[in-house]
């Protein structure tokens, strides 16, 4: 016997042992007579062992064999056609109150059926709830409930009937909740652009707005669906649902919400990852046909100010190109299309469902800009490497290492702030030889050399194949975007894509890593792999 048969074996045991004899009372009390007590503790009886047999496992048998009893006691008022003037249907709570003493499963449907009541009540919308609460728990009169918010008398009564209706279908239903309201999901971002306020990121910090914006992705929902999708009350997912409009990161159409910006599924980052992968090996053998062909020219400009050796170099190289490449796409596209209410938030944001991929690529990009300077370096997964140099940038960072290269500045001639500056980047960007001249461990880029190294890619025969390939798959990807997504935001396919088309760095580095064509460091912690200063 299988364990769902044993659990429900041991249900229908308890029931028969525990609750018949009090069903039989209660539907004498109820009934007044021997012969229709019988009846209906059988017709009950038999609801129970049906469902019973039929698989389902209540979390509470008691509450669940007393609600089937009020619910068949309701069917069978109906049936002897008993006078609404004595029950009335419209307030669940009165069926059970009559002038004598009320005994103790009567006291405990009364008790049900005010907690189902309670439990509706959080999930009907503001405008209903409050005029129910105002109506029957502070005992308002209508007209002041009218007057109060601003409605006609002849209004208030008709949401209070239909708030009324609402209430009793849902005492009457076993609400089901979603599965994130005992399983919520967890979700990752991304984010680029100018954030000043904050946003979005303090809008999505805990897991209520992270599910709500989860269960409304693709999916236009009604607060009162979110509310029951999450098993949240209805005041709790307002306020909410609230803040994420006013951070632009739901959006409401009509009485429904939907998420603002792209939260790809586990599918479509599969789908994503495959669309690229197919494409490796031609890809990696084009980059490296090229990075291999020009390293000498590229090394003869003279980037490499220390004694960085050629597999760290190679690795800018390669970063250097395939990101030069992807900029080039055409369609490529990094500035969020709309605009947001605040014209100094430009920022754009994308979700990703937790999946499981089959390799690490994602290469992040970190820097600083200041006047005619760039300092930046790739965020690199591969090896333990993401975290080697510092969130942090300084523009004083870049000044100096400028002034280091174009000058030869020596930590003696450097001023009282310049000092605090070096003791920042010592280690980290530069050092100091014996005679105290700093020296750049970092690629730099300067006198017109960015433009030589594109030229020179440009020279190489395989070039035009890395530029279509990458062309066709920025194609695959929107197309990827535009099945997995809502119409709503068909009008961000292309900066969608374009954040996704950068995953080829990571990809290509991973393929030429597997071609033993670059190697990751012995100490992946010291090296500056991926850093690099531009003079222009």
């Amino acid at each position: 016997m299988s364990s769902q048969q044993l659990m429900t074996e041991r249900l229908i045991s308890e029931f028969t042992g525990n609750y018949m004899e009090k069903l039989y009372y209660f539907c004498l009390r109820k009934t007044g007579s021997i012969y229709e007590a019988e009846d209906l503790a059988q017709d009950i009886t038999l609801n129970v062992i049906y469902s019973l047999k039929k698989g389902h496992i209540p979390e509470s048998l008691s509450a669940w064999v007393w609600k089937i009893a009020r619910n068949r006691y309701y069917l069978w008022v109906k049936k002897k056609h008993i006078s609404r003037d004595c029950i009335d249907y419209e307030n669940a709570t009165d069926i059970d109150i009559d002038d004598g003493e009320m005994n103790a499963e009567e006291r405990y449907i009364l008790n049900e059926d005010i907690s189902f009541l309670r439990r509706e009540l959080a999930f009907i919308s503001k405008e209903y709830r409050d005029i129910v609460v105002a109506y029957y728990i502070d005992d308002k009169k209508l007209k002041d409930i009218a007057s109060s918010i601003n409605l006609p008398e002849g209004t208030v009564k008709s949401k209070l009937f239909y708030a009324r209706k609402k209430l009793k279908e849902g005492m009457n239903m076993a609400r089901e909740f979603g599965k994130r309201s005992y399983k919520p999901e967890d979700v990752w971002f991304a984010a680029n652009g100018s954030q000043p306020s904050g946003l979005p990121w303090k809008a999505v910090q805990r897991k209520i707005p992270k599910n709500i914006l989860l269960e409304a992705s693709n999916n236009p929902s009604t607060l009162e669906e979110l509310s029951v999708e999450l098993g949240i009350a209805l005041p709790y997912i307002e306020e909410e649902a609230d803040i994420l409009e006013r951070a632009t990161l739901l959006k409401k159409e009509g009485d429904k919400y939907i998420t603002n910006f792209f939260i790809q599924s586990k599918e479509c980052q599969m789908d994503m990852y495959f669309a690229m992968k197919k494409h490796m090996e031609e890809l990696a053998r084009c980059v490296n046909n090229i990075v291999s062909d020009s390293f000498d020219k590229i090394h003869k400009l003279g980037i490499v100010k220390n004694n960085m050796n050629n597999n760290e170099l190679k690795w800018w190289v390669v970063l250097f190109l395939v990101n030069h490449c992807i900029l080039n796409v055409k369609g490529i596209n990094l500035d969020f299309p709309v605009k947001r209410e605040d014209s100094r938030e430009t920022w754009g944001f994308t979700g990703y469902e937790q999946a499981t991929i089959p390799e690490c690529y994602g290469v992040g990009m970190n820097g600083v800009y200041f006047e005619n300077i760039r300092l930046y370096h790739f965020k690199l997964p591969m090896g333990d490497m993401w975290n080697k140099i510092p969130e942090s940038y300084d523009y004083r960072d870049a000044i100096l290492l400028k002034e280091a290269t174009i000058e030869g500045k020596s930590i003696d001639t450097l001023s009282p702030d310049e000092k605090n500056t070096w003791k920042r980047i010592e280690n980290r960007f530069a050092h100091a030889d014996e005679d105290g001249n700093i020296i750049p461990d970092i690629v730099v880029v300067a006198n017109g050399n960015e433009k030589k190294i594109r030229d020179i890619f440009y020279e190489h025969k395989d070039y035009r194949e890395l530029a279509e390939v990458c062309q066709r798959i920025f194609s695959e990807i929107i197309d990827i975007l535009r099945k997995e997504s809502n119409p709503i935001l068909h009008n961000q396919l292309e900066y969608n894509a374009s954040n996704e088309i950068f995953s080829l760095r990571g990809l290509i580095v991973n393929e030429l890593i597997r071609m033993k064509e670059i190697t990751i460091p012995e100490k992946p912690e010291k090296t500056t792999i991926g850093v690099s200063l531009h003079i222009y």
